[in-house]
């Protein structure tokens, strides 16, 4: 009998002073949707979970320099089931350690820990997700211990799920946004192209601008931390400055893009002063913060702003000038240009409304900007491949006119010189200078308008159009000259000759007599080799051989080849048979 009193009393006094290892004290206050307290290190959530008095339930959390924080969000009155609460997503922002408690009515709780580089990615790389503990009854609010963080009021808005926004490791957006960084980066291979096709500087902005949009895009989605082990102070650093990069590229591309005639020179250098505004706003608000403090966001948002509107109002000036360009540059910018204006809004007008996630709104943004401005790359370039080409095609049709005479057709003297040693590079080692027997009468009896249409009847004999090693010239007057490759290059030259007075006896009407040609023809194959080997010396050794078929009676050739060449020495024929 003694023993069992003295087991029932061991079991009462047992039952006194044992507290389960993860009961918490049971709270003792009222239903509130958000309380919190802020402290130092030494702050322990079992020594104020249930002082009401300890905790704050109204308004904002203010002091945010707290080496500890304790966020209590109140479970109780939900549409959802709390024992479904799963995790918590909240704004991404750096801190040591966050410790979450869910607590049920009775001081029964489960708490885990994490560092920040245990959390995972939501949606973008402005959210960050954690399990929740798991807990097999009901809990009536979640609690979260931060320490090391000036951003407490991330937990105190953070969405409780059931499930996921995304999965742990990559996610369909994760995924989604990967595409878009490739097709991003896609124009960047035409640009290249384009560029070295148009020696232009434009393509090259553009391609800065393709591979800032995708850093940009990669960075705010989520991706860079995912495929990198860099640190959080420099993911934001590439996150801030790759927009401010980009913004600076689209700047100056559009300086260099738009047409030279609808734009001036002013305006281009607004466009230049922009781009430097840009990266310096970025720079500084980047890693000078502190100059700005709590205006930060209305200077830099503010900033842009201007650049904005600056930007649009020198692209809507050349649009109206007839830039064709333009349209692309607007059309393509104003997405982007929308978000940022709602951001500016946000922050600055109505920051009561809630904060603006602008990840995905700019990725698509972005996404239609490079399409836009690609397609006017590649219109610019199909445009200026036009102008080229008929510019082009004007120089070419202006040196056949320079090159060429006007009445017969053939080259013309010029032409002779220019490509006299491309000539005879080429195999041309004989020359061959004709002139029509007594023209002179021709032009008394008949009349010069008689005396032309003689001289284009010769062209038309003398050149050959099936033979590739003959190419005629009129060097003035009534004067002509072959120059011939091959070795039946002399019979070929006297066939010429011959068939001058064939087709003006078929073609000319009126004729009383036969209109004949004498040639002096000159081979030097021998010296064709020789560095000193020049045009005027063979010509006139050449000339020298017509004047003796003249002196001969004419309607013949004077034919000879050159075995040595001396050069032409004081006026001397240097010309030696």
């Amino acid at each position: 009998m003694l023993l069992f009193v003295r087991l029932v009393l061991l079991a009462i006094f047992a039952g006194q002073f044992t507290v389960p290892a993860s009961a918490v004290a049971a709270p003792g206050f009222a239903q509130q949707p958000i309380c919190w307290i802020s402290g130092d290190d030494t702050l322990r959530l079992n020594d104020v979970a249930q002082r009401a008095d300890a905790w704050t339930c109204d308004g904002s959390i203010s002091d945010w320099g707290a080496a500890r924080q304790l966020i209590r969000i109140d479970l109780r009155g939900r549409a959802a089931d709390p024992a479904t609460i799963r995790h918590a997503e909240f704004d991404r922002h750096e801190f040591e350690k966050l410790t979450a408690t869910l607590i049920d009515e009775n001081g029964e709780s489960r708490s885990r820990t994490y560092g920040f580089g245990d959390t995972w990615l939501g949606a973008s790389s402005l959210r960050s997700m954690i399990d929740l503990p798991e807990f097999d009854g009901q809990p009536i609010a979640v609690i979260f211990t931060l320490d090391g963080s000036q951003w407490p009021e991330a937990l105190a808005e953070a969405d409780l799920l059931a499930e996921p926004s995304v999965p742990p490791i990559a996610g369909l957006a994760h995924l989604l946004a990967a595409l878009i960084c490739g097709l991003l980066l896609a124009p960047i291979v035409f640009d290249f192209g384009y560029f070295r096709a148009l020696r232009e500087p434009f393509p090259l902005w553009h391609a800065l601008f393709c591979a800032m949009a995708a850093v940009q895009t990669a960075a705010v989605s989520g991706l860079i931390p995912l495929v990198t082990a860099i640190d959080f102070a420099s993911e934001l650093d590439i996150t801030y400055l790759s927009l401010d990069v980009m913004v600076a590229a689209t700047l100056l591309f559009a300086s260099n893009f738009i047409e030279t005639d609808f734009v001036s020179r002013r305006g281009r250098a607004i466009l230049l002063s922009l781009a430097s505004l840009a990266l310096a706003s970025g720079l500084t608000t980047t890693f000078y913060p502190e100059w700005f403090g709590a205006w930060i966001d209305h200077f830099y948002f503010g900033a842009y702003l201007a650049i904005l509107a600056t930007y649009f109002a020198v692209l809507w000036r050349a649009r109206e000038s007839g830039s064709r360009m333009a349209s692309y540059l607007i059309l393509g910018f104003a997405p982007f240009s929308a978000i940022v204006v709602i951001q500016f809004a946000s922050v600055t007008l109505l920051p009561q409304i809630g904060t603006f996630d602008e990840t995905w709104p700019q990725n698509f943004a972005l996404l239609f900007e490079v399409v836009a401005t690609a397609l006017g790359v590649a219109d610019r370039f199909i445009s200026i491949k036009h102008e080229r080409d008929q510019a082009r095609d004007e120089a070419r049709s202006l040196e056949k006119l320079s090159e060429r005479d006007e009445l017969t057709g053939l080259r013309n003297r010029r032409s002779l010189d220019t490509r006299f040693d491309s000539l005879v590079a080429a195999g041309f080692h004989t020359i061959a200078v004709i002139d029509i027997d007594h023209f002179k009468p021709i032009n008394d009896i008949f009349g010069h308008p008689y005396g032309d249409s003689v001289l284009v009847c010769v062209a038309a004999a003398l050149r050959a159009s099936d033979d590739k090693d003959l190419i005629a010239f009129r060097i003035g007057g009534e004067e002509f000259l072959l120059m011939l490759r091959g070795k039946d290059a002399a019979e070929r030259a006297e066939a010429r000759r011959r068939a001058i007075t064939a087709r003006t006896l078929a073609t000319m009407d009126g004729l009383d007599r036969p209109i004949t040609a004498s040639m002096g023809l000159l081979d030097f194959t021998a010296v064709a080799d020789d560095p000193d080997l020049d045009f005027w010396s063979l010509y006139t050794r050449a000339d020298q051989l017509l004047y003796d078929a003249k002196c001969a009676g004419r309607n013949r050739t004077g034919r000879d080849a050159l075995e040595w060449f001396v050069p032409q020495a004081d006026g001397a024929a240097s010309a030696v048979a």
